[in-house]
């Protein structure tokens, strides 16, 4: 049950100082190769496989327990770049890509929550996405490729040379990534991994720039990290109130993004996830995080947004209660019945008794994600074991 209380949040303050590169693939070996037979059903499982959760569960451990570093992923950004090569698959190349993705079919695929959200993102004031799609000369892409990778994913088609400027394609599409990441994203392609039998390259990139609906105040602060020690870092805190929920083994902080405009549009919150000392590791965190498709919704804190029934303040209001009578009377003559509902609610500062104080102290490692709230949608998700170390 989510509570309103004191909310102590360390370690935040350096997101915008970090920058995590992972290499998640190196040497793939190539999928079946299939005839381009027609479709047939994928048995869906959406629960392990949507959104790109389970390879950031395991990259994610991998880190966790192996150097113990910190980690960020984007599900979102995986699960878009693999559906676009799905809408290129045929046969038991698409079956396969399906069911890793969760879908039964590429049109449910292109239904689901995060390929809508990548339709409707480059309109929003926080986020931007972008593809790109480099195509050797000798080759052509198919025009029904071409016109889904515009129409779902707004991609763009560039034909260029592998074999003699390899080199040269290889910097066009790390430009491509760059500017369309405002030059947070740099290389995305190694040096060596263009080469002369290369012949396509698909490129997504994800930008999020959010700005805390209620800023925080700075202080220093200690971290425990694995190993015992203790490091002194910049942290942020509030007395606010903010949204917290205590669940068995670990705790949630849900931190919202302002929202401009719209107030239909997405919006994007922060999740915090902190295992409780003793009881639950990183690794168990993860596991929960892809156990259920509906996992980081149920377990975000939330509060009632009644805006579009009061004005003044921020529209968060709570029920505090349900009250109601009925009466029926049958007789030889007929029946007479009525009933009453009360729905009470109350403010912040119309509690009739003072909220439970809950204090957040993020001051050893913990999860986090990047959520759009309507669609529950994960762009980022990730951990941090040393807030001083890459």
């Amino acid at each position: 049950m989510s509570r309103f209380g004191k909310a102590v949040l360390l370690c935040l303050a350096l997101f915008a100082a970090w920058h995590f590169c992972s290499t998640l693939f190196a040497d793939v070996p190539p999928g079946p190769g299939g005839d381009p037979a027609e479709e047939a059903p994928v048995a869906s499982d959406a629960a392990g496989k949507a959104s790109g959760l389970p390879l950031a569960r395991e990259a994610g451990v991998r880190e966790a327990a192996g150097a113990g570093r910190n980690f960020v992923i984007s599900p979102l950004s995986i699960h878009a770049a693999l559906a676009m090569v799905t809408a290129g698959a045929r046969g038991d190349t698409r079956r396969e890509l399906l069911g890793f993705l969760g879908s039964a079919s590429l049109d449910e695929l292109h239904r689901s929550p995060a390929i809508k959200l990548v339709g409707s993102i480059n309109g929003l004031t926080q986020t931007s996405f972008a593809c790109g799609v480099w195509v050797d000369q000798r080759r052509a892409l198919r025009p029904e490729f071409t016109a889904t990778g515009a129409s779902r994913y707004a991609a763009t088609g560039e034909s260029v040379d592998f074999v003699s400027g390899a080199e040269l394609a290889r910097r066009r599409v790390n430009a491509f990534v760059a500017d369309a990441t405002n030059q947070r994203i740099h290389d995305i392609l190694p040096p060596g991994s263009v080469h002369s039998s290369t012949e396509v390259v698909l490129a997504n990139a994800l930008y999020f720039k959010g700005a805390w609906r209620r800023p925080f105040d700075v202080f220093t602060a200690p971290f425990h990290i694995p190993g015992g020690t203790t490091v002194r870092v910049p942290s942020m805190t509030t007395g606010r109130s903010q949204y917290i929920a205590l669940y068995p083994g670990f705790r949630a902080l849900k931190l919202p993004y302002r929202t401009d405009g719209d107030r239909q549009a997405a919006a994007f919150y922060m999740l915090i996830l902190l295992p409780d000392s003793g009881i639950l590791s990183l690794t168990d965190l993860y596991d929960k995080a892809v156990s259920m498709p509906e996992f980081i919704r149920k377990h975000t804190p939330e509060g009632g947004d009644f805006s579009g029934m009061v004005s003044g303040g921020d529209g968060r209001l709570s029920i505090g209660g349900v009250l109601h009578k009925a009466t029926i009377e049958v007789d030889e003559q007929g029946t007479m019945a009525a009933a009453a509902t009360a729905i009470v609610m109350y403010g912040s500062a119309l509690r009739r008794e003072p909220p439970h104080l809950v204090d957040f102290v993020a001051d050893r490692p913990f999860l986090f994600a990047v959520v759009e709230e309507r669609t529950g949608t994960t762009l980022f998700l990730g951990h941090v074991v040393n807030p001083l170390a890459n």
